[in-house]
């Protein structure tokens, strides 16, 4: 079968699953790009091994919904099924009417969406536009348990056309670091002057507004003891606000700047005790597999995609509502000076161990042939 895959950008995860999706037998798969990769930040990326890569010419209409590509319908006309990376672009919904046109069959790739987005009321113009490419879709390839309920209670769509996708990280990677996280501990306490008897609470990713990084320092400042490190593994434009806020309530706070590196960035997490992730709007959070991984803990907010599958209330973690601060200091309390780490850590790598890329192309396999069953005749032609 020939595939054609749809997606935004190169990203160290995604690459990694495409990776294990190119050894489908019988699978020719190609993998375009809608979006220029100076839009967004750059990483170092594996190498693509079985598939081809094209980066689509791209124009933007509007500043705020991505382009509109060209060769569309030649992309449709050279594939037998895509996978569409998203709903909302006008690339992605000129493909769907496409395909509806040219009757080819085409899943619906989703990342996840803020749990808190389920109880708002969508937009009637925007929700008629994605339910064009919903509706249309033979599967929906979800990710977690916030899809199967965004997909049925918005859009009634019938969940057993709704596969968990599994998204994850570089658990290979994670795992092979972990057999000496000591080493890397030490050594990244040492070279970060994080004393031995200091707690680390650790958030990785960029600072930004919905991230919401006030609320844990403003939490930090109702823990109990003072000897609590705040590390951030990131960077953003909010960081010189983040250090003079942390130096006002007497914080101490470390904060790395942004690592092109993977493996830079999952060292640092052997230095910590935890790990939170507090936004106000996350679709999944995939600094979640990565800190379940790495045997850490985590406090993460009820509106992340992620908090039904990867957190197991007081058994891992903490979910909490990311702007009570004084929940959020309850939790770290209860993490740091409770002696609950290691039964959390144990949880927290039995939760990681579902979600990984072999799982993740199994569940495509499962896709692709219910579409070759419901499609044997135009697949014979």
């Amino acid at each position: 079968m020939n595939i054609g895959f749809v997606t935004n950008l190169r990203a160290p995860y995604r690459t990694l699953q495409l990776n294990e999706f190119s050894e489908i037998e019988n699978l020719d798969l190609s993998v375009y790009y809608t979006d220029k990769q100076t839009d967004n930040r750059v990483w170092n990326v594996h190498k693509a091994n079985n598939f081809k890569e094209i980066d689509l010419v791209g124009h933007k209409l509007f500043k705020k919904y991505g382009y509109i590509n060209e060769g569309l319908i030649n992309l449709v006309k050279s594939h037998d099924l895509l996978i569409l990376g998203g709903y909302e672009t006008p690339t992605y919904i000129c493909l769907s009417l496409l395909c509806k046109m040219l009757k080819k069959p085409y899943i619906l790739l989703f990342d996840g969406i803020s749990s808190n987005r389920l109880t708002l009321k969508e937009n009637l113009f925007k929700k008629f536009i994605k339910n064009i490419v919903v509706k249309n879709s033979s599967y929906i390839f979800g990710n977690g348990k916030v899809s199967k309920k965004y997909f049925n209670q918005i859009f009634s769509y019938p969940t057993e056309k709704i596969y968990n996708q599994y998204l994850t990280v570089d658990s290979r990677l994670i795992n092979s670091l972990y057999a000496e996280k000591e080493k890397y501990r030490q050594g990244y306490r040492k070279k970060l002057g994080i004393k031995e008897n200091q707690k680390v609470l650790i958030y990785s990713g960029r600072l930004i507004d919905i991230k919401n990084i006030d609320s844990v320092i403003e939490a930090l400042a109702k823990v109990k003891s003072s000897d609590v490190v705040f590390l951030i593994v990131g960077g953003g434009t909010l960081e010189d606000y983040i250090k003079a806020k942390a130096k006002a309530l007497n914080i101490p706070l470390i904060i790395t700047g942004f690592l092109s590196e993977q493996n830079e960035v999952f060292k640092h997490y052997f230095a910590g005790d935890a790990m939170i992730l507090p936004s106000i709007v996350e679709p999944w959070g995939l600094v979640i597999n990565e800190a379940l991984i790495a045997g850490l803990p985590v406090i993460v907010s009820k509106n992340c995609g992620c908090a039904d599958d990867l957190v197991v209330h007081g058994e891992n973690g903490y979910l909490v509502d990311p702007l009570d601060t004084t929940d959020i200091a309850k939790c770290i309390n209860s993490l740091f000076f409770e002696n609950t780490k290691v039964q959390y850590s144990i949880k927290s790598k039995e939760l990681a161990a579902e979600w990984t890329f072999e799982n993740s192309r199994k569940s495509l396999e499962s896709i692709i042939e219910k579409v070759k069953i419901n499609n044997v005749d135009y697949l014979n032609d």
